[in-house]
């Protein structure tokens, strides 16, 4: 007959009860949840009668200790990197399982010269639907005030340029399968919000200035093409939606051509760039993607200090030098941002920059390998637009 020894504590590692002891204050003072350390000593103490409810039995000697959880330096992290995939072959980035609800903290910091200005926000992205011919649908939804130099502006203008931003908010994004957003779907109700934050605006404020903003955001809100160009130099939905969903070769490494905006009266500034993922995750898993380039643009020097958006040959032909470096961590299983840096530079006479952080507020999101089901709704498709070609 086989002998199966009975258990015992001799089996544990335990902590001895001691007079006055109580579930709380040892928790508290061994560092584990209460009922974490109810639990794991309810699942194997050896007798019923053991069994720690809300608190230790008065005839209770020992506690079964959970085991301790090594927490691993970055170094051992660093050597314990996996690869991102098996064998030699392509990878694809895919937006299949991007079913997201996250909310990110956005800091733009723009640099002239000598002079400084951030700008923060939190803005929420939720993914919304998959049409049938694969182009996807997400909600963007400003959340709470924009800081503009860490205080929240009261002035007139601002609070009117607040209001009239509120209007566009959220906006219904459609992004084709390389991650490329191409359309804003939900026009109808952005123009229905612009007419009721108008009248609201009216109540308050009066005079040109109001009439002048009110003339831009009329021309802005023409129709959904006017809307779609005024939104291209939104540095969010183009730093989000980059383009970054493809295959990648088996070096994981491509060429091309970007264009990114830089100031807001020019056109977008064109990059020549090496785009590559790195073949192993990093220490905290994620997916990691770098883009790194150099300046490509007709433009000449003269051109960009007169804000100009077509080369001109009267001026001196001087090119510029520039910089373009993006990082992207990745979600490994929804392939959808956790964090992003971009940093674009112009070397003029009084040179600029800015960068772009953006990062996930809802990090400790449990990552679920099993994706929700798709939604398919009724949309309005988007077709190629004049400007696409």
């Amino acid at each position: 007959m086989l002998y199966v020894p009975e258990p015992s504590y001799e089996d544990y590692t335990t902590y001895k009860i001691k007079k006055g002891d109580t579930l709380i204050n040892v928790a508290q003072n061994l560092g584990i949840e209460p009922t974490l350390l109810r639990t794991y000593h309810n699942k194997f103490c050896p007798s019923i009668k053991d069994l720690i409810e809300a608190d230790f039995p008065y005839h209770l000697e020992y506690v079964i200790l959970p085991p301790v959880q090594v927490e691993l330096t970055d170094d051992e992290k660093e050597k314990d990197r996996k690869k991102i995939h098996q064998g030699d072959g392509p990878f694809s980035l895919s937006l299949t399982n991007a079913q997201i609800n996250n909310t990110y903290s956005v800091l733009y910091t723009i640099e002239n010269g000598d002079v400084t200005t951030t700008i923060k926000q939190q803005i929420n992205v939720k993914w919304k639907a998959r049409s049938e011919n694969n182009f996807y649908f997400f909600e963007v939804d400003r959340v709470g005030p924009t800081y503009i130099n860490d205080t929240v502006t009261n002035t007139m203008v601002t609070e009117i340029a607040e209001k009239a931003a509120a209007a566009l908010y959220p906006l219904l994004v459609v992004v084709d399968e390389t991650g490329k957003w191409v359309y804003i779907n939900n026009f109808a109700q952005i123009e229905e919000r612009w007419t009721a934050a108008k009248k609201e605006i009216s109540k308050y404020y009066k005079g040109n200035k109001v009439e002048k903003y009110f003339a831009i955001y009329d021309k802005n809100l023409e129709n959904s093409d006017t809307l779609y160009i005024s939104l291209s130099k939104d540095w969010f939905l183009n730093a989000f939606f980059n383009q970054i969903h493809i295959e990648y070769p088996s070096s994981l490494s491509i060429q091309k051509e970007i264009d990114f905006p830089l100031m807001a009266k020019s056109d977008h500034l064109n990059y020549t760039v090496n785009q590559k993922l790195d073949d192993h995750f990093d220490i905290d898993n994620f997916l990691v993607l770098n883009i790194n380039g150099k300046l490509n643009d007709e433009r000449s020097k003269t051109d960009f200090e007169r804000e100009l958006n077509l080369p001109v040959k009267e001026y001196s032909e001087q090119k510029v030098a520039g910089d373009y470096r993006a990082k992207y961590f990745l979600n490994p299983l929804k392939h959808m941002p956790e964090a992003i840096f971009i940093s674009c530079t112009l070397a003029l006479d009084t040179p600029q920059k800015y960068t772009v952080t953006i990062s996930n507020l809802n990090d400790k999101e449990e990552m679920n390998t099993k994706p929700k089901p798709e939604l398919f709704f009724d949309v309005i498709t988007p077709k190629k637009k004049w400007w696409q070609f």
